[in-house]
């Protein structure tokens, strides 16, 4: 699907804004949440009418990050150092086997056709995928934080192609961004990131192929791994107020917030981006994506965060007037 000009020009200006946004959509339509996040008519509608009225510069088709886990199922951690060695291989064999055709599988092609229809209702709109990263998605399977995962390759080998597979689906539907949502990493040495570039090269290359823009957003970001992971992805999403240090050798510079700031007064969501280096960001014109940190809640105060993300959007807009 070939990308209007109009989402070209605002990719290649930046200085975008896009809030994750998404149950919230199940207050809007006095729906419960499980029902709306099954329905991809009301999904679609809902996010339309949320574009519509905010003016954000993107939307994001499905930011539920646990549904390749949902299909998936859980993974006894046990069984991953499994003795004898069959019965870990017919573990793994039976998780591979789930995720063949997991792309037409449950809220999978909920998203996928949500991402679908997004482009016909919103065609000047940037649309925005949700993905977990392959470490994420193995704790959500087995339970077990990033640390004790880090050097599981067969199990992260299954997990990257069910990221994998989900992300080829959703370049197929024309997707402009994915956020590749992943838990905090433990410090990166040589070993764990060779296995860390079988698992998110093929991403990036996916991204190239389809064309959208993808980006990497840890819960935690140590300052030591960012260079490490400069060398294999391409994007990064830095929590506002990230040492500019640190920031120095990214051309594109995107941020999240905190989602609490958007139920703040307007001086002091004003100040926390003055401060957390968004402002530098748009004085440089360095300035790509800004997002929240995690999904807007449905029990936000709802004028609030109206009043919020406007006061965030005019933010990023003023500059460029």
């Amino acid at each position: 699907m070939a990308i209007s000009r109009t989402k070209k020009e605002n990719i290649r200006r930046g200085n975008l804004f896009v809030p994750l946004i998404f149950s919230f959509g199940a207050k809007l339509e006095d729906l419960p949440v499980d029902v709306f996040l099954n329905d991809p008519t009301k999904l679609s509608n809902s996010l339309r009418t949320i574009q519509n009225y905010f003016h954000v510069d993107g939307v994001v088709c499905y930011g539920d990050d646990t549904v390749l886990a949902e299909i998936l199922g859980k993974v006894d951690p046990a069984s991953l150092r499994s003795t004898p060695a069959s019965a870990s291989k017919k573990g793994f064999e039976e998780l591979e086997s789930r995720i063949a055709g997991i792309a037409e599988q449950g809220r999978v092609a909920t998203a996928l056709e949500v991402a679908k229809r997004l482009n016909i209702l919103l065609p000047d709109t940037i649309i925005m995928g949700v993905v977990p990263g392959p470490v994420k998605l193995a704790s959500q399977l087995t339970g077990l934080p990033s640390g004790d995962l880090i050097s599981e390759q067969n199990l992260l080998k299954q997990t990257t192609k069910a990221t994998l597979s989900f992300a080829r689906a959703l370049g197929e539907t024309g997707i402009d961004m994915l956020m590749v949502r992943e838990d905090a990493l433990p410090p990166i040495d040589s070993k764990s990131l060779r296995l860390l570039t079988r698992c998110y090269s093929p991403l990036w290359n996916t991204a190239k192929y389809y064309g959208f823009q993808a980006f990497l957003m840890p819960c935690e970001l140590l300052t030591e791994n960012v260079a490490p992971l400069k060398k294999i992805v391409d994007g990064i999403i830095f929590p506002a107020g990230t040492d500019p240090e640190t920031l120095q050798k990214f051309k594109k510079i995107s941020f999240s917030l905190p989602v609490s700031l958007l139920e703040k007064e307007q001086d002091e969501i004003e100040s926390f981006l003055s401060e957390g280096g968004i402002l530098d960001a748009l004085n440089s014109s360095h300035l790509l994506l800004v997002t929240t940190d995690q999904e807007v809640p449905e029990t936000i105060h709802k004028e609030y965060m109206i009043r919020g993300i406007r006061v965030v959007r005019d933010f990023l807009d003023k500059d460029l007037n």
